[in-house]
């Protein structure tokens, strides 16, 4: 094997390799994003489906973080603080052994089926509580065996961010398979009528005659024979010559 082949085929391993990790990279970040709207949308789906509907009450705004940590021997916790306390254990413990993240949380209580009053922390954003006065009232579903677990009843406001997620994963898990993204628009409605269309469309064509006679045209439509028959020049009629005058 000569030099030259050798390059050739280097070259080929170097281009497939290059695509292998192109399409690899390209499968985990679509896989994430759809991954994380699929999980989102089932998870509120099914949690609108199986839950309890109620009439909740938002009777405080709070800042709460949660806090992150390990003992030695133990597994990885995490405890829900007010800030205060979380930002002052964290001092005490050290900023590289404690994570804190914010929370905005909304304090809200209903009344579960068996007429119980129930006072949950649900987050204040995801629950579209937020900025809304003390006192405001909303329809919540609430988890039959968790009470804590409260929700916002589904609209388009609460599916929005799990299908953007789907709309940017899935074009990425296409591209990964090999794919182009103009293979997948023709299997969707839009695309086969369009497909329909173009193909029983027939073509302009044009026949020409023996004798003299002129050439017709002929469309694929009526509506396009009749526009050329109407402005078509008569038969019989002299063409104009464009000749020099006084020849």
């Amino acid at each position: 094997m000569n030099w030259a082949n050798l390059w050739a085929k280097a070259k080929e391993n170097h281009a497939r390799s290059t695509m292998v990790r192109w399409r690899t990279r390209t499968f985990v970040i679509g896989a994430i994003f759809a991954g994380a709207g699929g999980y989102n949308l089932y998870s509120d789906v099914n949690h609108q489906i199986h839950g309890r509907p109620a009439t909740a009450t938002l009777i405080a705004h709070m800042n709460l973080c949660t806090v992150e940590y390990q003992r030695i021997g133990e597994q990885e916790r995490k405890d829900q603080l007010p800030c205060e306390l979380a930002e002052a254990f964290q001092r005490r413990v050290g900023s590289n052994k404690v994570k804190l993240s914010r929370d905005y949380v909304a304090r809200v209580q209903f009344s579960l089926e068996d007429g119980r009053t129930h006072e949950a922390n649900v987050d204040d954003i995801k629950l579209g509580t937020y900025g809304l006065p003390i006192g405001t009232t909303l329809p919540v579903i609430y988890a039959a065996n968790d009470p804590t677990d409260v929700r916002a009843r589904v609209s388009w406001q609460t599916l929005q961010v799990p299908l953007i997620l789907l709309a940017i994963g899935l074009p990425f898990l296409v591209l990964s398979s090999g794919a182009s993204l103009t293979a997948v628009f023709r299997w969707t409605p839009r695309g086969r009528q369009d497909e329909t269309a173009s193909a029983t469309s027939a073509p302009l064509a044009s026949s020409t005659q023996l004798s003299g006679r002129k050439d017709k045209l002929v469309f694929g439509s009526p509506a396009a024979r009749e526009a050329f028959e109407k402005y078509s020049p008569k038969a019989g009629k002299t063409p104009r010559s464009f000749g020099m005058r006084n020849q």
